[in-house]
This record gives C-alpha cells, structure tokens and sequence, in this order.
C-alpha cells in the first residue's frame, strides 16, 4: 500500500469525523435555537409565555456555547435576563400573573409581604445584592421560576467542553483540508477521491446506528451522549423546570435533525467532489495508457529502424 494511500485512508477517517463538526457548529447558530425554541418551547405548562422562553432559550444559548472573558460577568448577565422575565412574567397584567406565587413574587420584590419583601432567609430581595443573588433566590422557591445553581453549573459544564474543544476541532477540519491539499498538488486524483467519498460513507455509516438507536431509545441515547462528558446527576433536571421548559425533548430532537442533516448536506458535496475527482482519476489514466502506447509504439519504431 502506497504512501498517498495510507494519506487517503487518514483523510477519510479525519474527514468523516469534520463533517460531524460541521453539523455541530450547525447545532451552536444563534438562528437554530431560535427556530427550534419558537417550535417545540410552547410555554403551556410554564410560568413563562412563549415568548419569554424563546427570548431566554437564546440568552442560555450564548450563556453555553459563547466564549466568555469572565465568567462571574457571564453568569450574572445571564441572571439578570432571567430576574428581568420573571419580573415580566409576575406583574399584575401579565398572562400568567396568577400562577406566580406570593413567595416568588416577594423574592422578586413586587409584593409585600410579612416582614419584609423576602420569604425566609433563601435570597436578597429586589435591589439587594446581585441578579445572580436574586436568580438563586428564585430558584429555591421553585427551579420552575429560574435556573438553580445545578442548571446554572451544567451550563458553565457545557460552555467549557465547547470552547476548549473547539480550537482542536477546528484542527481537525484543517488537517482534511491539508490532506486534501496536498493528494491534490501531487495529482494523486484517485486518493482523493477515495478520501472525499470514503469520509461522508463512514459519517453515513455511523449515523445509521445511531439513527436506530435514537428511534429505538431516543432517552437512551440522549443519556449516553451525556454520559460520556458529564458526571451523572449532573444534567438532569425536573420535567417542568425553567431550564426543561426553554429545552424540551422535542428541543433536542431537533437538534439532533439538524446536526444529522448539516452533516450529511456537507457530505454530499464533498462526495460530488469525491466523483469528480474520481473522473478526473480515470482521465489521467487513460492518458496516462495512451502516453505509454504511444511510448512502446516509437520506442518499437527506433528498433526496426536500428536493425535495418
């Protein structure tokens, strides 16, 4: 087996593996939790309208996916959107004023209340301390009114695995592109394309399992995923949570359908690419047999003319 054949059988595995990345990325765009959220976050069962948890699934999102140059600046932003939609959500008016409790609404600071505008000694009320102060005080009332401190450090969980493996993802994708590169400088056409079809035939392959499995056991799959990053007991939440409101099972479904359709769109092309290359391969060696005929046939015209 040929050097460029070994750099082939790589590429493909490295390309197979880019083009997961790419469907990732496709999970991370702002625009595709906001179409998701506006589809499957409806709102029915939460203290909050829809178009609060749209608005917060996005907020969350960046929270997660963004990088941060600080994180306490991070999470107390983050807090201070979610205070400012609860704030939104329980004033008198408002469609769902009269699921918010007295507690939340004291914590909150829009009611009055014995003692003081704080139940217990949970949290600071409005206008003492911070917003994240202020979130977490909510949140001890019910996980349904904001992110607790387990949503908010699985999230701080996510945002770390996201960004420290980007940069080593991203060279990832260079080193296919290099390969790639150079199969094509050294007119290696048949390699190339090998690699460019053989890559998305290894993603296809492996998404096929785990498209079963995930109709077959789609909790199943969404725990193995999770399993593989994350400690358990450390992301899962209540079904009627803040953090479960904004995303849904129906949530990750589809991302699951974006990532798998991202993936394998990009796959496409570059197996179109694969065949072009793979007919640009078979003219190269024809030419390649007409070079070496015509060769043969003046190299057997010179004898002849030596022996006469």
């Amino acid at each position: 087996m040929g050097s460029d054949s070994i750099l082939a059988g790589i590429g493909a595995t490295v390309l197979a593996v880019t083009l997961l990345v790419c469907g990732f990325a496709a999970c991370c765009l702002p625009v595709t939790t906001a179409s998701l959220a506006g589809a499957v976050s409806t709102g029915a069962d939460s203290l909050y309208t829809h178009e609060q948890l749209v608005s917060l699934a996005q907020e969350t999102r960046a929270f997660t996916v963004d990088a941060h140059s600080s994180m306490e600046e991070a999470r107390e932003s983050l807090a201070a959107d979610v205070v400012a939609a609860a704030r939104e959500a329980s004033a008198e008016g408002a469609p769902k004023y009269s699921q918010w409790t007295q507690q939340a609404k004291q914590v909150l600071g829009d009611a009055e209340g014995e003692g003081g505008a704080v139940a217990a000694d949970d949290g600071a009320a409005a206008g003492d301390g911070s917003a994240l102060e202020t979130m977490d005080a909510l949140a001890k009332v019910s996980d349904r009114y904001a992110l607790d401190a387990d949503a908010v450090s699985h999230l701080e969980d996510c945002n770390g695995l996201i960004t420290g493996l980007s940069s080593y993802l991203g060279m990832i994708g260079v080193a296919a592109l290099i390969i790639a590169l150079v199969l094509g400088f050294r007119k290696q056409f048949a390699a190339l394309a090998f690699m460019l079809r053989m890559g998305p035939a290894l993603l296809l392959a492996v998404l096929v399992v785990l498209g079963l499995w995930g109709v077959i056991d789609f909790n199943g799959l969404f725990a193995a995923f999770h399993s593989l990053f994350f400690v358990d007991g450390t992301w899962t939440f209540n079904y009627d949570s803040l953090l479960i409101s904004m995303y849904p099972i129906d949530f990750w479904m589809g991302m699951g359908a974006v990532w798998v359709g991202s993936a394998i769109g990009v796959g496409l092309l570059c197996f179109a690419a694969g065949c072009l290359f793979a007919w640009k391969a078979q003219v190269q060696h024809r030419e390649l047999e007409e070079a070496a005929a015509a060769d043969a046939a003046r190299s057997k015209k010179r004898r002849k003319k030596g022996r006469r």
